[in-house]
């Protein structure tokens, strides 16, 4: 059996290949089937090829009725019931024909029309699995960026605990060098006692060297001989006197120089801790603003997923993903 060449399948099917295909089969003595005029032509939508095939046939002449030979004397009588009964059934197949044809017609359109919903249900359920996939690649980017914003919150956290720790430390410190402190004070004040408990036993020095002038000076013509030994003992009383002011001056020079080290170990305590204080309420800070984008980014994450579902529903006609049309 000889074919015509395949068309491939995306090329439409024209009426004079569909008719060229029957008249072929036909001329065999085949009836020209849709199924027949398929396998003949090898490719097209079977929906094309039916209504071009009906368009044949309603074209084709209708087929003469056959003459009756019958006897002379039963020509008259059956020659009209014949005709009526020819003129009745011609009358009902052209009818059946007719039927025929138009529901083929109607069949083949339905059957384009159906192959036209297949695609465009296709292209949309492409369009729909392309729209998923990038949802769902959008949501492990989100999923990432969520990730990463926890970790650097963790480390802000962790961050905010070491300064935590760091200031609880420097208060200690504080608190150490404010005890250095007042045991500083305590010294000081125990060094301006001591240096008025000496100040008063120079004061009785004095006293007594002036008693003791005036005794000398009463006891001189008395005492011409002991003048070099009076004498002597003043210097030594002179030179102990110097030296006793000499240490004073030193006690209160030191007294000074620590107390001012720890004035100045003090301030730099407090600026210390004030620092401290501020890092720490930095961090704090920047934890909360953390906290406040982590939230944002979660409830932007299940409004994405809302959307997502309701254009799946409507891309569906509100049935779920699973349903078939």
């Amino acid at each position: 059996m000889s074919r015509q060449p395949s068309l491939p399948p995306t090329a439409g099917i024209s009426y004079e290949q569909v008719a060229a295909a029957a008249e072929n089969l036909e001329g065999r003595g085949a009836e020209p089937t849709l199924q027949r005029v398929c396998e003949h032509l090898g490719a097209g939508s079977p929906n094309r090829i039916q209504r071009h095939l009906s368009a044949w046939r309603a074209a084709r002449p209708a087929p003469a009725s056959p003459t009756p030979r019958l006897p002379e004397s039963l020509i008259g009588a059956l020659e009209e019931e014949l005709a009526r009964h020819a003129s009745a059934a011609l009358s009902r197949g052209e009818q059946l024909a007719e039927e025929a044809r138009r529901d083929a017609t109607s069949l083949a359109e339905l059957g384009e029309a159906l192959e036209q919903h297949l695609g465009d249900l296709e292209t949309r359920a492409a369009t729909a699995e392309s729209a998923a996939e990038q949802a769902l690649a959008r949501r492990d980017d989100l999923q990432a960026g969520f990730n990463e914003l926890r970790e650097s919150l963790e480390s802000e956290q962790r961050e905010a605990r070491t300064h935590r720790e760091a200031l609880l430390q420097t208060r200690q410190q504080v608190e150490m060098l404010r005890e250095q402190l007042d045991e500083a004070v305590q010294a000081r004040l125990a060094a301006e006692r001591q240096t008025r408990d000496a100040d008063a036993e120079r004061i009785k020095a004095e006293r007594s060297q002036a008693v003791a002038e005036s005794q000398r000076d009463s006891a001189l013509v008395q005492v011409r001989e002991k003048t070099e030994q009076h004498a002597e003992l003043q210097k030594e009383l002179q030179a102990e006197r110097a030296r006793q002011r000499q240490e004073i001056a030193e006690l209160r020079s030191e007294q000074k120089q620590r107390a001012d080290a720890m004035e100045r170990a003090r301030h730099e305590a407090l600026k210390q801790a004030q620092e401290a204080a501020q890092r720490a309420s930095k961090a704090e800070i920047r934890a909360e603003a953390l906290q406040a984008t982590q939230a944002a980014l979660k409830s932007r994450m299940d409004a994405m997923q809302v959307q997502q579902r309701q254009r799946s529903l409507r891309q569906t006609g509100g049935r779920p993903t699973g349903e078939r049309e």
